[in-house]
């Protein structure tokens, strides 16, 4: 073989290994973030990026409210340390899409009440008794009823606890009421029963026209 074929492949080889190792040094592209609602044992956490909201492995034993630079490569996220080099956290799940969160309105919980209804089972039709928590929520325009708030009633709320809802009325057969978790998922609740709030008569609408002044007193006669 011609000794300079075998230069200019040797010169060939060595620049693409050259090219290669400085497409392996290109610096990542990081994305703003923030660290939310460390779990009570520190092993897990939310990420909160853009469009985005990830529950991840605490690697880094991170703060709540820590802001962070992240990417994410498959089923991890890579968050920057301030060495440069990397904490890398495992995904474990995908809370919402931050981008699609759902508008909820503000209500308040005005009491609650015990009761019971029949469950229907087995393919008989066999029924037995089963205990309910049914919550009044005071919301925007409506008074809701609402109980069966998540699994096994899950959702347990205090008097007077203001708490985000949103409704959900697409089955008219079996309307939903959905309140905002700390975690950022939702108890399901039932509607059992629902009426428009009523308003007192000092509550005058900011549109309703000033009262006009009281009228001055006859003159005294001296």
């Amino acid at each position: 073989m011609n000794p300079w074929t075998i230069s200019r492949t040797a010169i060939f080889i060595f620049l693409m290994t050259t090219m290669a190792a400085g497409a392996e040094k290109t610096p990542p592209t990081y994305q703003k973030g923030t660290i939310l609602n460390i779990s009570s044992d520190h092993a897990s956490c939310e990420l909160e990026g853009i469009g985005i909201r990830k529950l991840i492995s605490n690697c880094g034993n991170f703060q709540s409210g820590q802001p962070v630079d992240y990417r994410l490569k498959g089923d991890r996220v890579y968050i920057r340390r301030e060495s440069g080099k990397e904490y890398k956290c495992s995904i474990e799940g995908t809370i919402e899409n931050v981008a699609d969160k759902t508008s909820y309105q503000q209500g308040t919980i005005k009491g609650w009440e015990k009761g019971t209804d029949i469950y229907w089972v087995g393919a008989h039709g066999e029924t037995f008794p089963r205990d309910k928590t049914v919550y009044e929520l005071k919301g925007t325009d409506m008074v809701y009823l609402i109980d069966y708030c998540g699994s096994f009633q899950a959702g347990k709320f205090s008097l007077g606890q203001t708490v985000n809802y949103r409704v959900d009325e697409t089955d008219e057969d079996d309307r939903r009421l959905y309140i905002s978790r700390d975690n950022g998922e939702e108890y399901k609740c039932k509607i059992e029963g629902q009426k428009m709030l009523e308003r007192s008569k000092n509550d005058v609408p900011s549109t309703a026209p000033a009262a006009a002044p009281p009228a001055a007193a006859p003159p005294v006669k001296p």
